[in-house]
């Protein structure tokens, strides 16, 4: 009943007003809790994709680095040896939360907090109060429309990150939708690329060579203006090459040596939820990922898709209360992608699962029900459907949710974890 009235709220109080609230709550939060932004350095991730991979990355370089570090990601959350999952559903949590958060952390001695953020908490102030020294620009597409109206609305958003108060900007110098934000202020500049870019005019340039993309880890240089560093990453894919580069560029701009960059970068396994690899002692594989975007799942498909040894069997759904033209392509994607597709609920929101469903199934040619078709509304049946029918050399790869903890239905929120499910099914199998 709450959640609707909230709903009929939001369509009949101005906009204006309702950021004003949003920046009184923060404002509030801020002085409640003693602005505790201010005593410790904030590096802020932000961009439409790669943060949470970026954001963890950097937490550990800053760790080999000796530094005690917090961090507030999509997936999971730190501070100092305190480690958890993101229990509030939320990139960026509300004012009060991160404020309470930051308060903790100041407390632990954390040198640092590093804070993935999302376009949707900078134009609700959630940030107010924390003055980032280092920010990251992953990327910039089309995101979040639904909400921004506009792409340039969307790009604008991250204005707000851009403060008197910024000593470093880091961005993915490959995509060319960001370059404008070098026009601003003296600040230090950084720019990562794999595009063979030699040099930046007035950018510190952070460059990979000789990339190997093989199916269980990533072999690649970095050449910056120290030298260069051979790199064997765990985690697999060229989306995750960028993610290292810009962590890598956090690092150096934060006075960590190379060689403990490397260190960090390939002590690493892997992020919960980011292409997560679930292992019961089943002969097929099952990787868990939080792809719920089609640009997403389409990288995630292509990384897979070519170390599959059998058949591909996907599991997926589509966002309730989000952009709607997103359920369609990625119906399209898995049947373009996998042997088997199976369609299921994910976070329906206020919207009716069936049909989302409907929308999802509407991208795929053919539609009818057969032995690589199905439409299993119950996710936890969906997820048993497609273990049971894996076969060796199989993949089962499960995507639209990752590390979450829950799904959220209307008002309800149904503890949830993809991970968990899959494991609890592949035991039931292996008895």
């Amino acid at each position: 009943m709450l959640y609707k009235f909230k709903q009929i709220l939001r369509k009949v109080i101005p906009y204006k007003f309702i950021l004003l609230t949003h920046k009184f709550r923060a404002v509030l939060a801020a002085i409640v809790y003693g602005s505790p932004g201010k005593k410790i350095r904030a590096i802020g991730v932000a961009g439409t994709k790669g943060k949470t991979t970026t954001t963890n990355m950097i937490t550990k370089i800053l760790e080999e680095g000796g530094h005690n570090v917090a961090m507030l990601s999509t997936a999971n959350f730190q501070i100092g040896e305190k480690k958890w999952l993101n229990d509030v559903k939320l990139t960026t949590t509300s004012p009060f939360y991160f404020q309470k958060f930051l308060k903790k952390a100041v407390k632990e001695k954390c040198d640092y907090v590093i804070v993935e953020i999302s376009s949707h908490g900078l134009v609700q102030y959630r940030h107010l109060g924390v003055p980032y020294k280092t920010v990251v620009l992953t990327n910039m597409m089309s995101d979040h429309l639904d909400y921004h109206k506009t792409y340039e609305n969307y790009k604008y958003s991250h204005n707000a990150l851009l403060t008197k108060n910024l000593e470093n900007l880091i961005i993915n110098y490959d995509d060319e939708n960001l370059r404008s934000f070098f026009e601003f202020g003296k600040v230090k500049k950084y720019a990562f690329s794999l595009k063979g870019y030699k040099e930046v005019s007035g950018v510190k340039l952070i460059r990979a060579t000789d990339m190997v993309l093989k199916e269980k880890e990533t072999e690649f240089n970095i050449k910056t203006d120290e030298g260069q560093m051979a790199v064997r990453s765990s985690l697999i894919g060229e989306f995750n090459v960028y993610n290292s580069l810009a962590a890598t560029a956090v690092g150096l701009a934060e006075n960590i040596k190379p060689i403990t960059i490397k260190k960090a970068l390939e002590s690493i396994e892997n992020i919960p939820g980011r292409l997560e690899k679930i292992n019961e002692g089943q002969d097929f594989e099952v990787i868990i990922d939080y792809a719920h975007s089609p640009d997403s799942l389409k990288k995630v498909y292509e990384v897979v898709k070519p170390h599959v040894k059998n058949k591909m069997i996907a599991v997926l759904g589509g966002t309730g209360d989000r952009d709607k033209t997103y359920r369609a392509k990625m119906g399209a994607l898995a049947e373009e992608y996998a042997d088997i597709v199976i369609i299921t609920n994910e976070d329906p929101y206020s919207e009716d699962p069936e049909d989302i469903m409907d929308q999802v199934m509407s991208g795929i040619k053919n539609k009818e029900l057969n032995k690589n078709l199905f439409r299993i509304s119950d996710r936890k049946e969906a997820v048993k459907k497609a273990m049971f029918m894996a076969e060796r050399g199989d993949l089962v790869i499960i995507t639209g949710k990752g590390a979450e903890q829950f799904m959220v239905c209307g008002e309800k929120k149904i503890p949830w974890d993809d991970r968990e499910v899959a494991r609890g099914v592949l035991k039931n199998k292996m008895k």
